[in-house]
């Protein structure tokens, strides 16, 4: 009786401790699935799809420029910690070759712009070799919210593999996503089919994926994809040359070159706006949504010659 009763007291140890290890898997209890983010809207992604069975933190933060590709200490423990690791691709993410093994990329690596055709970036050509061939392909698919939605799609996807228990909750989390995403694309299509005037220079090829969406007719790029040290003299001479004759607005984003921002504004002498192209954007849910909805409005005042500048404290 003595052995029955150890042999039924073992079992039962042996069922709870599997019971609780079941508990620390993603999918199977109160365990949630570590993703780590290259930039914010992938993280804004990721939250909204994932919602409470998902634990994410985005890799570069505090307003760092997420096309640096060395990486801390710290950084490097979140990436072989993550469960998965959801990236934009398309060259964007030079580090990963680097601090990923072919094994943890098999394993963890989710490429959210899979499906997507790209378009070739501004400075690319092989030619004359302006540009690396990482820089081959413009990566800011996700400023297109019809592109986000592609992108928000592969997440669930890759969510739904990582925790099956789980899949009908991502699938009707990036539902109602898109659906979000569908009303930020019907509001820019009737806020800028209205408005004939919709040329510009811009000051680098992240919007070109959303000008190819809505219209807007890029007059110029001031510092095309890896272009070292910026544009020649002679280019912009021609730059500002052309949207001083023709007062064709200027765009630039918070990581674009004060100095030279500010040079153009001056010289330049037409109507200009910093907008965002959300790589270090604040890490929120709702990040996607106000920006989107800020930049469109930045977009109607200067198309609309409603502002002449609205520019970070210049």
């Amino acid at each position: 009786m003595a052995d029955l009763k150890g042999f039924w007291l073992l079992g039962r140890t042996v069922v709870i401790a599997f019971l609780f290890f079941l508990l620390l898997i993603p999918g199977y209890g109160l365990a949630k699935i570590q993703v780590l983010t290259s930039i914010a809207p992938l993280y804004c992604f990721c939250v909204n799809v994932g919602g409470e069975y998902v634990e994410v933190k985005n890799l570069f933060i505090g307003g760092a420029d997420p096309h640096e590709s060395s990486l801390s200490a710290k950084q490097l423990k979140d990436i072989h910690s993550s469960d998965l690791i959801v990236i934009n691709g398309l060259g964007m993410e030079h580090w990963v070759d680097l601090a990923l093994s072919a094994e943890e990329k098999s394993k963890k690596l989710v490429v959210s712009t899979l499906g997507i055709s790209p378009i070739t970036a501004a400075g690319y050509h092989v030619e004359k070799g302006l540009a690396q061939p990482e820089y081959a392909f413009n990566p800011h698919v996700w400023l297109d919210p019809n592109l986000a939605s592609i992108q928000v799609m592969n997440i669930s996807k890759a969510l739904s593999l990582r925790d099956p228990l789980h899949k009908e909750i991502f699938k009707r989390n990036a539902t109602l996503y898109i659906s979000k995403l569908k009303e930020i694309d019907q509001l820019y299509q009737q806020k800028l089919d209205s408005n004939r005037s919709k040329k510009a220079f811009f000051y680098n090829d992240a919007f070109m994926y959303l000008a190819n969406r809505y219209g807007i007719v890029v007059a110029g790029i001031v510092e095309e994809c890896g272009e070292r040290g910026g544009p020649s003299p002679r280019k912009l001479a021609t730059i500002l040359g052309v949207m001083k004759i023709k007062k064709i607005p200027f765009f630039y984003t918070p990581f674009s070159n004060a100095f030279l921002v500010k040079e153009i504004i001056r010289e330049g002498q037409s109507r200009s706006a910093e907008i965002d192209a959300m790589e270090g954007a604040e890490l929120h849910p709702l990040m996607y949504e106000k920006v989107a909805k800020k930049n469109l409005a930045i977009f109607m005042d200067v198309f609309g010659g409603i502002i002449l500048s609205f520019k970070r404290n210049f």
